[in-house]
């Protein structure tokens, strides 16, 4: 364990650099230094956040001559944080910018035939926000040396997946975003949750899982034509695990455990589950890799008890049907 204060001293020069460079005025405040973390997670957030401070300094942040018509002081804020919560790191990257619109947001997705009109139509505003981490897509009309190839936040979310964290966004019109990862404070042991579907074991993250239900047939329902339950007045999409990896189905599913993958919230159909235990997480062979589909299935990961189970984790592509793709 190694404080991330050694890590978040490299970034304000990267700012001032930055801002500099862009002709804006901005200031980037330090909080939580000496917040411990695993030190080979230290390693692997370096590449995250120099993308999420630089996308902040040129996406989120106004020149001075607009935040002044905006009623702003012309120097703008970014904070970046971090502090321990429960048995997880929360590191946070907080600038009073612009913002994000999600009607342009939108827009901007289907000029660049990333959705379709329909699927845009379906989305709120939580997962309008969510489309930044579509491959390809980016707000800049024009290619700079800074940003506009579309390469960048699909590959900090898979990097922070890899971590078995999370990201969630948050942003309001004219008053600035707020990127939030959540992180275990090892890679060593992960508290899982042991399922059954297809008579094969699979170990889903505890820190996803809110709840474990009885599925009743008569409380399924179609919404847009796809399985729905609802859950104390939610409506929560049903996805069975053995179609997330294309298995035919041995059995009906029994029990849904309800799960929250960043913004979205979902009921996972299994036919059984078997319990809690901690784990210790090891990558799939390149071998193994080609037997199981990588995105619900990146590692596996081997008990006290020395059984090795596969790993669920909901892949990041299913809370966003892309055109010509079935989910």
């Amino acid at each position: 364990m190694q404080p991330i204060g050694r890590l978040f001293q490299k970034y304000p020069r990267l700012a001032r650099d930055l801002a500099r460079q862009l002709g804006k005025e901005v200031e980037l405040v330090l909080s939580g230094e000496e917040t411990e973390l695993d030190k080979t997670m230290i390693e692997d957030l370096n590449d995250p956040l120099v993308h999420l401070v630089r996308n902040a300094v040129d996406h989120g942040i106004e020149s001075p001559e607009e935040r002044i018509a905006a009623g702003k002081k012309p120097q703008a804020l970014v904070q970046l944080t971090a502090e321990q919560v429960g048995d997880h790191i929360l590191i946070e990257i907080t600038d009073d910018g612009k913002g994000m619109n999600p009607d342009a947001l939108r827009r901007k997705a289907i000029e660049k035939g990333l959705i379709d009109q329909e699927t845009a139509n379906s989305l709120d505003e939580k997962q309008c926000l969510q489309l930044i981490f579509l491959p390809g897509f980016s707000t800049k009309d024009q290619i700079s040396s800074v940003s506009g190839r579309g390469v960048g936040m699909d590959v900090v979310r898979t990097n922070i997946q890899k971590l078995n964290g999370r990201i969630d966004i948050s942003s309001a019109a004219g008053e600035g975003t707020r990127i939030s990862i959540s992180l275990p404070l090892t890679l060593a042991i992960l508290p899982v949750l042991v399922v059954r579907a297809c008579n094969q074991p699979f170990a889903v993250p505890l820190a996803m899982v809110r709840e474990i239900i009885t599925i009743d047939g008569s409380a399924i329902q179609e919404v847009s034509g796809k399985p729905t339950i609802v859950v104390r007045d939610e409506i929560l999409p049903l996805k069975t695990l053995a179609s997330l990896l294309s298995w035919e189905p041995t059995q009906k599913p029994y029990f849904g455990v309800l799960m929250q993958s960043a913004e979205k919230s979902f009921i996972l159909a299994i036919d059984s589950f078997v319990g809690r235990d901690d784990v210790v997480i090891k990558p799939l062979q390149i071998s193994a890799r080609k037997a199981w589909p990588a995105p619900p299935c990146p590692a596996t990961a081997q008990s006290c008890w020395c059984s090795t189970w596969k790993i669920f984790s909901p892949p990041a592509r299913a809370t966003i049907p892309r055109r010509g793709r079935r989910i």
